[in-house]
């Protein structure tokens, strides 16, 4: 696996290159260079909106609606942004078993969709990064553990559903990051190969999801997790702002044979 790579301000700025160009070859002939990859899938809260605020509140509306005495610090209920819903109660030492995890996770959700959009905003670049790919021919897709519905709601809110192909989130049945399922299912929804696709993300569900499913990933470090912590998880490229992402996905790539 390829060794995490930064990728220099300078570059970023330089601008997307178009999906496809055409450069002059060693012979003077003109060939044509495509982009790395064809396909991004995206995590949602953390990487495209900055969702902080209403998934805090809702974490503390529904730990208190369960009975609990102690509330966990904001710096507690972000690093557990991303997990599943009874995953984040058990993480953040609630007591109760399955049924009041269940609660928990009912009363997180009742809250949400009411609250959703408090506090919600885009990271900076997200609009013109998106409006650039989609010009360019790429396919893109979120991958996120939110329930669909409720994914569904925020992207629409924020003005990002005319550039998705598919938002893919959680239903009954459905497996969560870090298992390769989710992404698997963007990618094949997608039409593309897994390996023309660069998952991307704040978490370490997502590079290890993306991983397994066969796509090379990117973590950004502006979202909910640590840029040290993120680099443990060996992602093929780590950025700091979402500007840095477009130029990794627009290429160029090899040149067809």
């Amino acid at each position: 696996m390829a060794v995490a790579r930064h990728v220099p301000a300078d570059r970023a700025e330089a601008g997307a290159r178009s999906l496809h160009q055409e450069v002059p070859s060693p012979r003077g002939r003109r060939r044509e260079v495509v982009s790395r990859y064809a396909a991004a899938l995206f995590d949602l809260d953390g990487t495209l909106v900055d969702s902080a605020a209403g998934i805090v509140a809702a974490v503390r509306h529904a730990l208190v609606a369960v009975g609990a005495s102690e509330l966990p610090d904001d710096d507690d209920i972000l690093m557990e942004i991303g997990r599943p819903l009874e995953e984040i109660f058990r993480d953040l030492g609630s007591p109760g078993g399955p049924d009041v995890a269940f609660e928990f996770a009912r009363e997180f959700r009742d809250f949400y969709a009411d609250h959703f959009a408090d506090g919600i905003r885009l990271y900076s670049g997200v609009r013109e990064g998106l409006a650039a790919l989609a010009a360019n021919g790429v396919a893109m897709g979120v991958v996120t553990t939110k329930l669909e519905e409720q994914a569904e709601m925020v992207v629409a809110a924020v003005g990002l559903r005319p550039f998705l192909r598919v938002v893919h989130g959680w239903k009954e049945g459905r497996q969560h990051k870090p298992s390769p399922e989710p992404v698997c299912a963007v990618i094949a929804a997608l039409g593309v190969d897994p390996s023309a696709s660069l998952m991307v993300g704040d978490s370490e569900l997502d590079v290890l999801a993306g991983r397994a499913a066969g796509a090379e990933t990117c973590a950004v470090t502006y979202g909910f997790r640590p840029a040290a912590y993120l680099a443990g998880f060996r992602p093929d490229y780590i950025v700091s702002r979402f500007a840095d992402v477009v130029p990794i996905i627009l290429g160029p790539g090899p040149p067809p044979a």
